[in-house]
């Protein structure tokens, strides 16, 4: 039995944390058992899954509370199971992880970057980022990346040029296709069967930018009356962006689903999906979109690594709103075709991107 630990910071609903989930989930049970560090209080959905696999989750605080307190707690964790491989998805705070690890000469130590976002800056951080930059190239002896864009963030461009690993995030292309059934179940669930169903689903915070959605609903629904929002996902902006819907006059045009485990479902429903991400690192959201034939109009912010059918347009968030209205409204869903076998020979699939993982782990 190999015993792996994961430093997932979450397992609620999300991009990186679906890789996370996705780890524990393909491992066979009687050859690893995977173990999670989470600093939540509620496991989450996908934490909730992973148990019922039989892997064990820890429930640790932030490391920003106290950044030596989390490191004594991670080899104190790591002093109690006979771990070979430790995989840490956090960022920055991935130096400390791959610290311990090597302090405690764990042999497989992974470091692996999901974002390319530069959440501020200063010279606090730009020290902290730096020092930790230098830890996890010295200690890691994995550096792995979900995108280019996330790799370089992390590690820098030299080393990633160097020592980068790419393993492109996985989605079960088949899982995702588009289901006639379930689209007129959701319509039917919400009470929009007739409507032109915009849809988003993401983690509700600024850097997903849904508040630029928002915007554009006054001028779709001046030419489209029928038009509809649905937001899929949960988070620290969900009254923001409630009270901006109530304040531009659109808030009954606007369904806040919430997280939901079958985000499938809820892609067929719609018509046409919108992403004015302000950054992202490589996200299985639209990969998703993709696998279920939904039209996606995004910012040039997203990675063009995503860009793999012509389903995808792009925009920029400086253009007017005017583009942006004028292209959700000219783009259509074509139902009957098929577009998971383009994403699987992409190497978007889950089994590939799985297996990439594991022969990781058995080096």
């Amino acid at each position: 039995m190999k015993y792996i630990l994961q430093i997932a910071a979450h397992l609620t609903i999300g991009g990186a944390e679906k890789v996370c989930r996705d780890i524990g989930l393909y491992g066979n049970p009687e050859e690893y058992e995977t173990h999670y560090v989470i600093f939540d209080d509620d496991i989450g959905d996908f934490g909730r899954e992973v148990e019922a696999k039989g892997c064990k989750i820890f429930k640790f605080r932030e490391p920003s509370e106290n950044y030596g307190e989390y490191f004594k707690a991670l080899k104190k964790l790591m002093s109690k199971y006979p771990y070979t491989v430790v995989h840490a998805h956090t960022m920055f705070s991935i130096g400390w992880v791959m610290l311990a690890a090597k302090q405690m000469k764990i042999p497989v130590r992974v470091s692996h970057a999901h974002s390319a976002l530069i959440d501020g800056n200063g010279l606090v951080k730009t020290v902290y980022e730096s020092v930790m930059r230098k830890l996890i190239l010295s200690c890691s002896t994995d550096l792995v990346a979900c995108g280019e864009k996330a790799g370089i963030r992390l590690y820098g461009k030299k080393a990633y040029k160097k020592r980068g690993n790419l393993i492109l995030n996985g989605i079960d292309t088949k899982f995702f296709s588009f289901s006639q059934i379930k689209r007129d179940e959701i319509r039917n669930k919400f009470n929009i069967s007739d409507k032109f169903v915009l849809g988003h689903t993401g983690r509700l915070a600024e850097v997903k930018n849904q508040v630029f959605i928002l915007k554009l609903m006054p001028g779709i629904l001046k030419l489209r009356d029928n038009a509809v929002l649905m937001l899929i996902g949960d988070g620290d902006d969900r009254q923001i962006l409630e009270n901006t819907a109530k304040e531009l006059g659109v808030y009954d045009k606007v369904i806040f689903v919430g997280n939901v485990t079958n985000v499938q479902d809820y892609l067929s429903a719609m018509d046409v999906f919108v992403f004015p991400s302000l950054y992202e690192g490589l996200p299985l959201s639209i990969l998703e979109v993709q696998a279920n034939g939904l039209p996606c109009i995004i910012s040039d912010t997203v990675p063009p690594d995503v860009f793999l059918t012509e389903l995808i347009h792009p925009l920029s968030l400086k253009d007017p709103g005017s583009d942006w209205i004028n292209k959700i409204l000219s783009v259509n869903r074509q139902p009957d075709k098929d577009y998971s076998n383009e994403l699987k020979a992409s190497g978007f699939d889950l089994e590939t991107a799985m297996e990439k993982v594991y022969s990781i782990y058995e080096n």
